[in-house]
């Protein structure tokens, strides 16, 4: 009996670490956990399961979810019986308990997450999307209210997965969209409509042979950072940095109608973005370069492309090297596109969802360009922003 006792207060001291070093991270990623039904600490879309434990550690409250993940068949006949009873079986011994005695000496609700492998799924909540390939994540929030703790378990599973697969391609406001999505809508590699951005410094190459490599890193992560941020506000996909340039993807994974138009508002909003840069490095004595850009408008294989080892979400088609070409022959505050982008963006203009306020767009015919493997001259046209 004593070495029950001694295991379960090792089992709490353990808890309160684990719940001392979450404390210090950074538990609600982006805008992914606001503006939800209970609480600013829950997780938009995730159904929540309810417990509530009194003064003398007794259940006060389960709501039926929160029922079968503990294994309860009755809810009324656990009201007054010991938390103890219950808190135990694949979710962890003891987890509630050590939550509840953290909670009460806390004045903020306390947040852990925890992975579950020993929990099967069928004592969770339905889902609309697929399961993903990954053991179950819970997360706990437990407050303390007058004469109780009130503990918000929900499954957040899917939207970890998520994260870590794409967070490093999209905004968290896309992984949000995502998360309503079947995973085989966006796994899957697919034929697609989709809008290509590149864009790159002219001349920084030369420009930065009189600077130090730390240098060069401070001016290049300043500028893909303020690219990247357009990119995001718009809704598109950063593929990858190629020194100091940038590949986007608009309309993939989520899909939009109007993603030859976001691309387009897209690169305006790059141009001035990077033109208060170099206003502001100019200024400072930084060594600056003018940006230019291309986008380009068809049909290309999008999805994750490559062996299990290395596998990258990205895209292969003519269009994605023609958008490369209109980039490379661009010159410094230039956005060159097609016709094919420009028509695009026009049929879908009544359609816009960008979050960035739609500007008054100027298009300038450049006539017929040929580009190195591009089989035929292309019809180019210059975008500009009108004031």
């Amino acid at each position: 009996m004593a070495r029950r006792a001694e295991e379960y207060e090792a089992e709490i001291a353990g808890l309160r670490a684990e719940l001392d070093r979450l404390r210090s991270a950074p538990l609600i990623t982006g805008t992914l956990a606001v503006g939800v039904r209970r609480s600013s600490l829950t997780v938009a879309g995730a159904e929540e399961m309810l417990l509530e434990v009194r003064l003398d550690d007794s259940i006060g409250y389960i709501n039926r979810p929160m029922a079968v993940l503990l294994g309860v068949d009755d809810r009324k006949a656990v009201i007054g019986t010991p938390l103890s009873g219950w808190d135990r079986g694949p979710i962890g011994p003891g987890v509630l308990s050590g939550i509840v005695q953290v909670a009460r000496g806390a004045t903020e609700p306390q947040i852990l997450e925890r992975v579950c492998p020993d929990l099967s799924w069928d004592r969770l909540p339905a889902t609309s999307g697929e399961r993903p390939s990954a053991d179950p994540m819970l997360r706990f929030v437990a407050t303390a209210q007058q004469g109780r703790v009130q503990i918000t378990a929900q499954d957040v599973t899917r939207l970890r997965w998520l994260e870590a697969t794409f967070s490093r391609y999209v905004a968290p406001s896309v992984i949000e969209q995502m998360s309503q999505m079947a995973e085989s809508d966006f796994r899957r590699t697919e034929r697609r409509e989709l809008t290509m951005l590149f864009g790159d410094l002219r001349g920084f190459t030369s420009l930065s042979q009189d600077l130090a490599p730390e240098e060069v890193l401070e001016v290049v992560n300043g500028f893909l950072g303020n690219m990247v941020q357009c990119v995001e506000r718009l809704g598109g996909t950063v593929d990858k940095f190629m020194g100091d340039g940038i590949m986007a993807i608009f309309g993939a994974p989520v899909a939009y109608p109007d993603h030859a138009l976001r691309a387009l508002v897209c690169a305006v909003e790059m141009q001035r973005a990077h033109s208060e840069w170099v206003a502001a490095g100019l200024a400072e004595g930084r060594p600056v370069a003018r940006l230019g850009l291309g986008c380009a408008t068809g049909s290309v294989v999008v999805g994750n492309i490559g062996p299990p080892s290395r596998v990258d979400y990205t895209v292969l088609g003519h269009i994605v090297n023609l958008a490369a070409r209109l980039c490379g022959s661009a010159g410094g505050g230039e956005i060159l596109t097609t016709r094919e982008t420009h028509a695009h963006a026009l049929a879908n203009a009544s359609k816009y969802g960008g979050a960035v306020p739609l500007p008054r767009l100027g298009f300038d015919p450049k006539g017929r360009m040929p580009f190195k493997h591009v089989s035929e001259p292309i019809d180019v046209i210059s975008v500009t922003r009108k004031t």
